[in-house]
């Protein structure tokens, strides 16, 4: 949202968050990395893999300005699948865990640790099956038997791994609305929250159209998301007003709406990336549009109404005055062109004394994407249960 308005910006000063320790714990199936913080935080996670697609490194990247506590250790061996841990600055200067691998087979994060801890549990390559096993009827004298070759895997293959692309809102020049927080700021944190969300609890490949403070253009993001096969399209932002009075969630796919409200907050989030042509003019981009979503376009409404319904709901447990102002349809430009179903969701209003106040805190965007990640489960449940009847 690209408004005018300007109340204070925003730079969530909070209670400065520590790394307190580092743990290498013994696991059944290889050893868990536990990173304890002072505080809930949200990481991002990268693998750096060899050429043969081994993994060999783990990134786990704490928030910025994440201290070192006396005493943590700076680096640690250990024992395979881990080989060594060791902590430093990554990219903008984030403190940055880095967990070298030896012989790993995959990775997972432990979403069921403790608040305030980052546990990595790291799968060693598997292993055969013990020759003790054989019946002790067995005649001794008589030579093993050459193990046969593994069966190929191509009649149980696995289904295709989901592939969502989070748009996080405005960024680098363009900073959005400004009120009481500023909304290129707040997209980004809840963008990253709510990946780490799907990629633990629905082990989804998730793609960020910026992961930081970077200028892109609205017809870049779709255009990525194309670029990826991906299989949902989510675009992230705040809304707000010039009274400062309005406020509550609502959610919007594409569609060609002559509402003027809606006319009006396009606008403001299509900026300089103008959807509507102009008159006595035939935009190809904008007719397309129509033809490219028609297959889409049901389900694109049903996503919007889960996700509205879960940032709602999600919201409504913990604070008053959630105002539901619904799903509708919008000629947002950034959702042009896509070949999957896509929603703009307008979390709140930055520009409301009391929401924009919320949006500056991390449990509130914590709130804010925990609902958006109910909203998509339940989208993809709800699908693949219509799949199988």
């Amino acid at each position: 949202m690209a408004a005018g308005l300007c109340v204070a910006t925003s730079a969530y000063a909070e209670a400065p968050r520590e790394l307190r320790r580092i743990d290498l714990k013994p696991a059944p199936d290889g050893t868990t990395v536990v990173i304890e913080l002072s505080r809930p935080s949200i990481p991002r996670f990268g693998v750096v893999r060899d050429e043969q697609g081994r993994l060999q490194r783990i990134h786990v990247d704490l928030p910025a300005g994440t201290a070192l506590a006396p005493g943590v250790m700076r680096q640690a061996a250990s024992d395979p699948p881990v080989s060594r841990v060791r902590v430093g600055l990554g990219e903008a200067d984030k403190p940055r865990v880095v967990i070298e691998v030896d012989g790993a087979r995959d990775y997972r994060i432990e979403r069921d640790a403790e608040p305030g801890t980052i546990a990595v549990s790291v799968i060693g390559t598997r292993a055969a099956p013990a020759e003790a096993s054989a019946p002790a009827s067995a005649e001794p004298s008589r030579p093993a038997r050459a193990a046969a070759p593994p069966r190929p895997r191509s009649a149980k293959r696995s289904p295709p791994r989901l592939k969502i692309v989070l748009d996080p809102g405005h960024g680098g020049e363009d900073p959005g609305a400004e009120g009481f927080a500023i909304e290129k700021e707040v997209t980004l944190d809840i963008a990253q929250r709510l990946a780490t969300l799907l990629r633990s609890r629905l082990r989804a490949e998730i793609v960020l159209t910026r992961d930081e403070d970077a200028t892109l253009a609205l017809k870049e993001r779709t255009a990525l998301a194309n670029a990826e096969g991906a299989d949902l399209f989510v675009s992230i932002h705040a809304n707000a007003n010039p009274t400062g009075s309005l406020r509550g969630v609502e959610t919007y796919y594409l569609d060609n709406s002559t509402d003027r409200g809606t006319l009006r907050l396009a606008e403001m989030e299509n900026g300089l990336d103008l959807l509507k042509p102009k008159a006595g003019s035939s935009d190809l981009r904008y007719i397309l549009s129509d033809l490219v979503q028609v297959g889409k376009l049901g389900e694109s409404a049903r996503l919007a109404r889960s996700v509205q319904r879960g940032v709602v709901g999600q919201l409504r447990r913990s604070y008053t005055g959630v105002v539901d102002l619904g799903v509708k349809r919008g000629p947002f430009y950034v959702l042009v062109g896509a070949y999957m179903p896509c929603v703009l969701v307008e979390t709140a209003f930055v520009s409301h004394p009391v929401e924009g106040r919320r949006l500056a805190r991390e449990d509130y965007r914590q709130e804010i994407a925990a609902g958006l990640y109910t909203g998509i489960a339940r989208y993809l449940d709800q699908g693949s249960r219509r799949r199988t009847l």
